[in-house]
């Protein structure tokens, strides 16, 4: 008996050895092809700013990202997998600093593929072969390899309020507009700095809920998202009203319900 103790107690060991070498081998393979230096954001955004967009995300206290190695976050995101297929009927919400650092890697991962693009070749037509877009079409292994990868360079490398930062500037918040400084141009006509912190909290709960509704053609619906998210910031709506807190919204033509 001890001597089969001892041979399963060895498989286990060994098991677990060649999957810690396999994890680490998966990201040395993503990592090869990502560049030395990541592209970041272009700016920095207000200390108030980043606050108001990490209790967007349910962060409390210090803003901070755990740093992860090539075991720690594929386990950890298994973890939280594993939580959810036990209890699926549990809301459940990925820690802030998860959610922070898979959005910023996103965006990241954006930028290094579009700085590798290379000029698009010349498509040649065949009857029996079909086009070339077809074979450019095909999904590439190695992206999906690199997103893996990514997110925990990004955890060694950069502080979470790089992170933020790297989110202000490149998420989508609707009507056209990418990133808050030109966010805050088009929806109240003023610069990002300049915006209130009610103002503020509305372009980001246009982006970090489900779904987008215009705050003016959907404010009845925005009004009840705006009310969330402003008791996420420890912020209040003023007599009860969240809209009234954004006198300098801008109006736009509606499109009319089918």
């Amino acid at each position: 008996m001890e001597v089969l103790i001892k041979w399963l107690l060895g498989g286990a060991f060994a098991l677990v050895a060649a999957l810690c070498l396999l994890l680490q081998g998966v990201y040395w393979y993503g990592a090869r092809d990502l560049p030395g230096q990541l592209p970041g954001p272009s700016r920095h955004y207000p200390d108030a700013t980043r606050v108001l967009l990490w209790k967007q995300l349910g962060g409390h206290g210090e803003i901070s990202v755990r740093k992860f190695n090539a075991i720690s976050y594929p386990v950890t995101a298994l973890a939280f997998g594993a939580r959810y297929f036990l209890n699926p009927s549990e809301e459940l919400q990925n820690p802030a600093d998860l959610q922070l650092l898979d959005i910023a890697s996103n965006y990241t991962g954006d930028l290094i593929e579009r700085q590798a693009e290379p000029p698009l070749p010349h498509i040649v037509h065949h009857s029996s072969m079909g086009s070339n877009v077809e074979a450019l079409s095909q999904p590439s292994y190695d992206r999906h390899f690199q997103s893996l990868a990514l997110p925990i360079r990004l955890s060694r490398e950069w502080p979470a309020t790089r992170m933020l930062d790297m989110v202000l500037e490149h998420a989508d918040y609707g009507r056209g507009t990418t990133g808050l400084d030109e966010a805050a141009q088009v929806y109240f006509g003023a610069p990002a700095e300049d915006l209130s912190q009610a103002e503020t909290v509305a372009l980001l709960s246009l982006k970090f809920s489900p779904g987008y509704i215009d705050p003016y053609c959907d404010a009845a619906d925005f009004r009840t998202r705006f009310a969330i998210a402003l008791a996420k910031s420890d912020l209040t709506a003023i007599d009860g009203d969240p809209m009234r807190q954004l006198t300098r919204l801008k109006p736009i033509a509606c499109k009319s319900p089918n």
